[in-house]
């Protein structure tokens, strides 16, 4: 559980810092291919590291103290 929680944390803070250091083409106004990569990846990773941890809590719930 841990672990996941880690790589969930991990995944935030890569969305964090794609959207930290976003390049805008002058051009176009729009954003540059590698920011939108970087951003579509980061989000791609928090998506399956929120999805991965939810699953192993539904298998393996905390048990609760009574």
């Amino acid at each position: 559980r841990r672990g996941l929680q880690a790589l969930l944390d991990e995944a935030v803070t890569e969305v964090k810092l794609a959207r930290a250091h976003e390049v805008w083409d002058r051009r176009t106004g729009q954003l540059a291919p590698e920011s939108e990569e970087a951003k579509a990846t980061a989000w791609a990773n928090w998506c399956e590291a929120a999805r991965t941890l939810d699953l192993f809590n539904v298998l393996h719930p905390e048990p609760v103290a009574v």
